[in-house]
């Protein structure tokens, strides 16, 4: 995402009448409206938004120091009364990969919201364009309920695709009797990587709705809405963990494939040697450059020597066959 107008990707006032007013740098620290309140959307290394964030009185330097951290991981906090949650949506940007998630920070007060970002996010671009169209939601709380169903919806597209390919797989898997080939086994490694490294996230951003919704803070009149996103968070949990445990019995099962495939090999292998061992004993020892060889001087000898071969040959084969039988 560029850094644009030294960091401030948007900035609206939202009055109660529900009336939107963007604004600039400029009108940052002025009052709030009248029971309205303000959404300031800054990028986390904007040189300005970094100063602003720290030397403003909105947040605290101690919320602002948080919303401006290197790595962070789903979770809400409270620090002089005032809220402070981390949430994170997948990476929908153009040629960036679902699972490389996009982290949100929000400070959130009852006529406050600050959002920090390093890189664009589809949940909150939407919320933006609602802004710009002049249906912003009606308060912090608004904001998060709908923050939250917009990062839902785009994830669980992502979901849908890794477990198609598991399918895919498991059909194939069944059906085939030859290994997977190295494309099909990229895209099965790929998508499993995906599903783990998806949970890593969603799994604590479940725990913190769940929390929200138990025990709403003070800018939270209800937390009906979020204990229903908390649910649905918790199911595309579970159905990651269903990929990852699906994606352990087809990695067995591909493992066991290749396995056999090899010993396979080894097994045509192994059996062109026992055939082809004395033979080759036969021929070295006749090809010795010494006196005394025997049918040296026969004419009919070569054929005497290959019908020997032969003979040895099909005994070999005979006793391989008969091994493999038992």
């Amino acid at each position: 995402m560029e850094i644009e107008n030294d960091g401030l990707l948007g900035a609206w006032n939202i009055s109660a009448d529900g009336s939107v007013e963007a604004i600039g740098w400029e009108s940052l620290d002025d009052p709030t409206p009248i029971n309205g309140w303000r959404w300031v959307h800054l990028h986390r290394d904007g040189p300005r938004a970094q100063a602003w964030l720290l030397e403003g009185a909105t947040p605290p330097d101690t919320l602002a120091w948080a919303l401006m951290a290197e790595d962070t991981r789903p979770r809400y906090t409270e620090i002089e009364g005032k809220g402070l949650l981390m949430l994170r949506g997948v990476n929908l940007n153009e040629g960036a990969e679902p699972e490389d998630m996009v982290s949100v920070r929000m400070f959130i007060d009852t006529s406050w919201i600050v959002t920090v970002s390093m890189r664009r996010l589809a949940a909150i671009a939407a919320i933006a364009e609602l802004c710009h169209a002049g249906r912003a939601p009606a308060s912090p709380a608004a904001f998060v309920e709908q923050l939250v169903q917009e990062l839902h919806l785009r994830v669980e597209p992502v979901i849908d695709e890794l477990e198609e390919i598991i399918e895919t797989h498991e059909l194939h898997a069944l059906s085939d009797t030859e290994p997977p080939d190295a494309r099909t086994r990229t895209a099965f490694t790929d998508a499993r990587q995906d599903a783990v490294m998806i949970r890593r996230y969603i799994a604590p951003q479940s725990a913190t709705l769940r929390h929200l919704s138990r025990h709403p803070p003070h800018w939270l009149p209800s937390g009906e809405l979020l204990s229903e996103e908390a649910e649905a968070f918790e199911r595309i949990v579970e159905d990651l963990d269903n990929i990852r445990e699906r994606a352990a019995v087809l990695r067995d099962e591909m493992t066991a494939r290749m396995t056999e495939r090899q010993n396979s090999i080894m097994l045509v292998l192994s059996v062109v040697s026992v055939i082809f061992l004395p033979i080759a004993f036969v021929t070295g020892l006749l090809g010795m450059n010494v006196a005394g060889m025997p049918l040296t001087e026969t004419p009919s000898g070569f054929l005497i020597i290959s019908g020997i071969l032969l003979v040895m040959a099909s005994a070999s084969a005979m006793l391989v066959w008969w091994l493999l039988k038992r």
